[in-house]
């Protein structure tokens, strides 16, 4: 036993005087050609037997994997959620077997974790007049411009705030202010681009592109209260500076003396033209299914208006009856699953346990006035083919390719199945806020009792500011300030947009 420790010293002491002659050297040989330098094992080794690490079932067959090669946009390579691993979770064996186990069978599991993972992006804030804040998951923040929306993403507006979002499709929505809507899905088809949102309580519009002309329409605009847009080729005031550099004097005090409207001639033909341009994309048609407390509508290629309070009653309005253009109603019940087909562009109420609606036979004004903000938006439908071209051109170009579409724009490409996950998520819904509507209500009603909730009815809250902004809008309409802007230089012009255009 002695001869054997002083052996081994021996040879650690020999070792040690050549390790330090280029140890970096020597490592670096080693790693590069360890199957080389490794000397070859003859007869008997007192190594783990082949039965204990060679089991058939603890390995996967090559043929049978399938290559993850490139993340989908705004992946990174790694898997692994780092910022909320726990250490002693990540270490635990029984949990690494347990994953192990279901990761040989199924041999697709990267791709299937990355689909899990991928929060895909639904669309960009085009307008923000006010105070909106956006929630993703435990953390919050203030959004404005350009800001991005993903799946998931809870926005909320504040008192007296408006927003306008544009979707990646080309559809919009506006919202109301005091408003809280969660965008929850977005899916991408050949045919279909499919939409799941849930608006908790407050106002939502939603009006998906049309392919026709825009009309004719000189009358002022009707949502002033987010004039000018930030994406200033599309304001009125930049045409009327075209107008204006191009024209000598005497043309100028003509125009203004006549009040003719050239500039909106120009922004409309802008629009015509963005249109047949867009066109030829030949987009998917657009759907989708918007939830509230009481009620779902599934609509596909029409636009609407829904308001809902908190334990109250929600209304809704198809805002047109042209072929083509479908609403559906589905109602609260366990086992209520009839479908309502709504057809006349009519103002409709949701009772408030979900159960039962009508339609409004006598408009109150809170209603009307609710059209009128969105009658005459010509500025936003501009802003709305620019960005088309912008943004959703590049994704409707890669929708043949399943794995550019991944890679390039991090979308996952449904087929068949869409149709499927849209049946799956009407029935699943509908049981799903039929129990959150009987919990809401006894939670109402304990909040109620302490004076700690009053219940909200419709009124004027939704509209309130937009209609007065429109209202003075039109009484300042040819002032002195508002012509100055046609004189305005690139710089000023751009001043002028971010001062006004924002909060």
């Amino acid at each position: 036993m002695k001869k054997l420790i002083w052996s081994t010293f021996a040879m650690s002491l020999f070792l040690n005087v050549h390790v330090v002659h280029s140890q970096t050297e020597a490592i670096d040989d080693f790693l590069g050609m360890e199957s080389e330098i490794l000397p070859e094992l003859k007869g008997k080794q007192r190594f783990t037997p082949l039965e204990l690490h060679q089991k058939p079932e603890w390995n996967v067959k090559e043929a049978e994997v399938i290559l993850d090669s490139e993340p989908m946009k705004g992946q990174p390579y790694s898997l692994i959620q780092w910022q909320t691993q726990d250490p002693e979770d990540f270490l635990s064996i029984n949990k690494w077997l347990s994953e192990r186990d279901l990761k040989d069978k199924k041999p697709e599991w990267k791709l299937l974790l990355r689909d899990d993972l991928q929060m895909e992006h639904v669309g960009k804030i085009l307008q923000c007049k006010g105070i909106c804040t956006l929630f993703r998951g435990t953390r919050k923040a203030s959004v404005e411009h350009l800001s991005r929306i993903d799946e998931g993403d809870e926005l909320h507006t504040d008192k007296d705030t408006v927003a306008w979002i544009y979707l990646m499709d080309g559809s919009l929505i506006r919202l109301g202010p005091e408003t809280i809507v969660s965008f929850q899905e977005i899916n991408w088809s050949h045919n279909e681009v499919f939409h799941l949102l849930r608006l908790a309580q407050g106002y939502i519009y939603w009006h998906p592109r049309s392919p026709l002309d825009y009309p004719q329409e000189f009358a002022p605009e009707t949502d002033a209260i987010n004039l000018p847009l930030l994406v200033r080729d599309a304001n009125q005031a930049y045409f009327e500076r075209k107008i204006f550099q191009s024209q000598n004097d005497r043309q100028t005090v003509n125009e203004t003396i006549k009040l003719e409207e050239s500039a909106i001639k120009n922004q409309i033909a802008k629009i015509n033209e963005l249109k047949v341009l867009n066109n030829t994309l030949q987009t998917p048609v657009a759907r989708v299914m918007m939830v509230a407390p009481n009620g779902t509508l599934v609509a596909k290629n029409t636009s609407f208006d829904l308001l809902h309070y908190p334990g109250g009653k929600s209304h809704f309005k198809k805002r047109a009856a042209a072929e083509g253009q479908e609403l559906m109603l589905h109602l609260r019940g366990y086992s209520d699953n009839k479908t309502v087909t709504i057809a006349e562009d009519a103002w409709y109420e949701i009772g408030s346990t979900g159960r039962e609606y009508s339609k409004v036979e006598t408009v109150i004004g809170a209603l009307e006035i609710t059209e009128l903000l969105t009658r005459r938006i010509k500025t936003i439908e501009l802003a709305r083919e620019i960005w088309m071209d912008k943004y959703t051109a590049p994704i409707v170009k890669s929708l043949a390719s399943p794995q550019e579409l991944a890679v390039k724009h991090g979308y996952r490409s449904w087929t068949i199945d869409l149709q499927r996950r849209i049946d799956f998520l009407v029935e699943y819904t509908r049981r799903m806020e039929t129990s959150n509507l009987k919990s809401m209500d006894n939670i109402l009603k304990k909040l109620a009792a302490n004076g700690e909730f009053d219940q909200k009815e419709i009124s004027d809250s939704h509209y309130k500011a937009t209609l007065s902004y429109y209202l003075r809008g039109l009484k300042t309409r040819y002032t002195n300030k508002l012509m100055q802007v046609r004189e305005m230089t690139e710089l000023q012009y751009y001043i002028w947009i971010v001062r006004h255009g924002t909060k």
